[in-house]
């Protein structure tokens, strides 16, 4: 096993006076499970122990206590306070809670197993286009891959199966597969599947376009 302990915090590398949703780096859990990214990006999976950065390069994994910013980087934690609210960033609720089981390259990318899901490690030279959600309606829902393993209930009205969706402003909500009752937009990932976990279904998302 590449580390046998739980993923316990995220960290988004950046260049520093960048920001997470750089060109250059695309967590991609739309229509694959995907990491792209150039050099000077990377994510960081915390563990008790271990520092595991994703980069360009492969993964590299560290002591917790080696863990330090690369000259000209900012380390963005998934988990901050803003104005007394906490925000959550959608990697921490994707990898946080996992084991990072193995570490194969396959030709130029390299293959990641987790408990639950299959990443695919991208590299990129800087300068190249590296493709993020092309909607063709931008009013357009896309799904969420990797954590339907948050969704502890079926749905109370049908008993149907929930599914993750993210709308055209990056805000999300799960819906009912069968009956298309969903919860609220939220910010925040974790939020909109504590609703449903919570039997909040106080919105219909029968007519929207899934891209």
């Amino acid at each position: 096993m590449f580390c046998d302990e739980i993923i316990r915090k995220v960290y988004i590398g950046v260049i520093e006076n960048d920001d997470v949703y750089s060109h250059d780096a695309f967590f991609d859990c739309y229509h694959d499970i995907a990491y792209h990214c150039t050099e000077g990006y990377r994510i960081v999976l915390e563990t008790e122990n271990y520092a595991i950065s994703l980069t360009k390069n492969g993964v590299i994994k560290e002591k917790t206590e080696d863990l330090c910013e690369a000259e000209g980087e900012w380390l963005h934690p998934g988990t901050e306070c803003i104005d007394d609210s906490e925000w959550v960033q959608l990697e921490t609720t994707f990898f946080v809670g996992e084991k990072l089981i193995s570490v194969t390259q396959k030709d130029e990318l390299y293959l990641l197993e987790f408990d639950d899901f299959l990443l695919k490690l991208i590299p990129h030279t800087r300068g190249d286009e590296i493709d993020g959600l092309n909607n063709k309606n931008h009013f357009s829902f896309n799904r969420i891959l990797g954590c339907n393993r948050h969704l502890k209930r079926k749905c109370p009205i049908c008993d149907g199966e929930g599914e993750i969706l993210m709308d055209h402003v990056g805000d999300f909500v799960v819906r009912c597969k069968n009956c298309k009752k969903s919860t609220w937009a939220g910010m925040n990932l974790i939020n909109a599947i504590d609703d449903w976990n919570n039997c909040e279904l106080d919105c219909n998302l029968s007519d929207i376009i899934i891209e």
